[in-house]
């Protein structure tokens, strides 16, 4: 990378939606951890998701320090769907990188996803493994991501780390972009790697650690009306991937999941990754 011009780079577009962050020193972190990548040739769309707190006002200030940010203001909270789908209308260039808000890139992520699509013509999106953090515990475990995912690795969970993900602009033009549901407000993510694997659009994973994702395990309850939204979002993609027989014990996942007690879910994740050496099931 020291020895090539950035502007005879391909141009990559960083885009993020952002609501209520709940301080400016992750924020600062989040978006110090993009401008700082050895990938010099890059824009960085955010998308504000008309905050109530001081979001707003803390891009504002890091936007001062780096004219590759562009901002951008929903008048109404739309959620993180429509919110990407509007950076990517305003975006120039020939791959698109996910970050999320309160995630962490490292400095050689965007050059290293870079130069595997540029390699690889026949991916149209890449990922990498992660390490699993938050600020009062550090590092607490990791994901290990499978390289190269086949339509059975969706059956459990999404085999892909979103904020950490580079696409070629092709995945994500203006006709196909993320899904906007109507009563529906996250899955979005899995819900497009589904209908991107029915169409034969395929993924990967590099296997370095390049992303810090932020995990706290006190947080981490979904509530009863998301779980089965999940539900929705998974009997479609399965259909659409057909899955079917096979996939109906997992349909059934997040409907066990609202039965079981918090606590309980948190000793299972616990219990499963000592005892079968998983890094991490994000339950």
């Amino acid at each position: 990378m020291d020895n090539v011009k950035s502007n005879s780079l391909p141009l990559v577009s960083v885009i993020m939606g952002v609501y209520n962050c709940p301080s400016y020193s992750m924020l600062e972190s989040c978006v110090e951890s993009i401008l700082l990548q050895t990938y010099k040739n890059l824009e960085f769309i955010i998308c504000d998701d008309a905050s109530t707190n001081d979001t707003w006002e803390w891009l504002n200030l890091l936007a001062k320090k780096d004219s590759r940010i562009i901002l951008i203001q929903n008048k109404e909270n739309l959620h993180l769907a429509s919110s990407l789908n509007k950076c990517i209308a305003i975006s120039k260039g020939k791959y698109l990188a996910r970050q999320d808000v309160d995630d962490i890139s490292y400095n050689d992520r965007i050059a290293e996803e870079v130069k595997f699509l540029e390699e690889n013509k026949e991916i149209s999106f890449v990922g990498t493994s992660c390490w699993l953090y938050n600020p009062k515990e550090g590092i607490v475990g990791k994901r290990d991501m499978t390289a190269r995912p086949q339509k059975k690795d969706f059956l459990f969970n999404s085999p892909f780390i979103h904020g950490s993900l580079l696409f070629r602009r092709s995945c994500l033009n203006i006709n196909s972009c993320y899904p906007v549901f109507k009563n529906i407000s996250r899955y979005e993510d899995y819900a497009m790697f589904m209908t991107f694997y029915s169409k034969g659009i395929k993924g990967a994973n590099l296997p370095q650690v390049l992303y810090k994702f932020h995990y706290d395990r006190e947080s981490r309850c979904v509530p009863a009306h998301e779980r089965i939204d999940e539900v929705k979002i998974r009997w479609a993609g399965f259909r659409k991937l057909n899955l079917f027989p096979k996939a109906f014990p997992y349909l059934l996942k997040p409907l066990i999941l609202i039965l079981i007690p918090q606590k309980s879910v948190h000793w299972l994740r616990e219990h499963f990754r000592e005892k079968y050496k998983f890094k991490d099931l994000l339950l």
